[in-house]
């Protein structure tokens, strides 16, 4: 088996953080040893249960933070390392180098601003789209991928207890579902705008918004602006139990971003068994087949949202058929179990 670390250094307060602990779990799922190494930066976050290396680390160039993880990495000798971030392939490419040490450097990126972490020795891209950024930042740059490893492997869901059930109809009112961080760019207020025009034009529905974020004020003043106070309701960050309940109440799961990676919430919604309208963002169209296992709108464009969701309700019988081949591509592509596999796979190449 493998020692494994993995490392992210700048800010990873959002799903990155969470990517990087999931990947873990996953690897010692299938009995590799790992280890966490960050900077103050990420102190904060969750991360009592892990074991882990603490190294603040200034930029890209900081040589003595390099030169510390050097002497570091002479004692703890890794097969492999998971870099999350940009910085992080910088300090442990450089490190590496200076602790003379044969170790393999993999990114996993987690944006589409790839350029920093085309030095690494393979790669690990959560979307196809991702992969193309990384060939054309290495094309820029003058460096052949031929000879580094990479795969396609998604970020992981883990898969609700209870089997979902699926339905072909549709609560009154029909209930719609945001699970997001509310930040402008997740369009939670194109959500928010819909349900408007569907109340204009005789629709009964109810948004429920389950997140926290710094546009929560000015999301709440839309539904007052609106006079939608009770057809929206802020549920604020929910987990656990609560989650469970969010998506047993809904009818329809609202994936409105305008700019994303890839957008968890859709994989969530497959697990739990729940049919998807999202934008057509490039990120979504790396999941969403349109009719086959959900519905897109023109990103950005709140009249086209409105189009898709009048669709859903006018036809509810459609909602089965994604929801069924939602849950199943969950299951076969993006669970715990079947990232894990494909993860520990592709890192025994590496290290090979």
């Amino acid at each position: 088996m493998l020692k494994i670390i993995h490392t992210v250094y700048g800010d990873a307060s959002g799903g990155r953080w969470q990517a990087m602990l999931n990947t873990f779990d996953a690897l010692a799922s299938k009995g590799h040893e790992g280890i966490l190494v960050f900077g103050d930066e990420n102190r904060k976050l969750k991360s009592e249960y892990y074991p882990k290396f603490l190294l603040n680390s200034s930029g890209f160039y900081d040589l003595f933070a390099a030169v510390k993880l050097a002497l570091w990495l002479r004692n703890y000798r890794p097969d492999v390392v998971i870099a999350h971030s940009g910085r992080a392939v910088y300090l442990f490419k450089n490190a590496i180098f200076l602790a003379r040490i044969k170790c393999s450097v993999i990114a996993m990126n987690h944006s589409h601003n790839v350029k920093r972490t085309v030095r690494a020795d393979g790669f690990i891209h959560i979307t196809p789209y991702v992969a193309q950024c990384i060939a054309e930042a290495a094309e820029k740059k003058g460096i052949d991928l031929t000879k580094k490893p990479q795969a396609i492997i998604s970020n992981l869901i883990h898969l609700p207890d209870e089997q979902p059930s699926f339905s072909n109809t549709l609560g009154q009112p029909v209930i719609l579902g945001v699970m997001t961080r509310l930040v402008e760019y997740k369009g939670t207020h194109l959500a928010i705008a819909a349900v408007e025009k569907l109340k204009q034009k005789g629709y009964q529905v109810k948004l429920l918004i389950a997140g926290e974020g710094e546009q929560k004020e000015s999301l709440i003043q839309q539904v007052k602006d609106l006079k939608l106070e009770n057809e929206v309701a802020f549920l604020g960050w929910v987990g656990g139990k609560d989650k469970i309940k969010f998506y047993k109440e809904i009818d329809i799961a609202l994936v409105p971003t305008m700019n994303d990676t890839q957008p968890l919430a859709i994989l969530d919604a497959f697990a739990w068994g729940k049919p998807v309208v999202a934008s057509n963002h490039i990120s979504v169209q790396q999941i969403i087949r349109q009719g086959e296992n959900g519905l897109m709108a023109r990103c950005g464009d709140g009249d086209d949202l409105v189009e898709q969701l009048k669709t859903c309700i006018n036809q509810p019988e459609i909602l089965e058929k994604y929801a069924e081949e939602g849950h199943q591509e969950a299951v076969q592509h993006y669970s715990f179990s079947a990232i894990a596999e494909k993860l520990s796979n592709f890192l025994l190449i590496c290290r090979n």
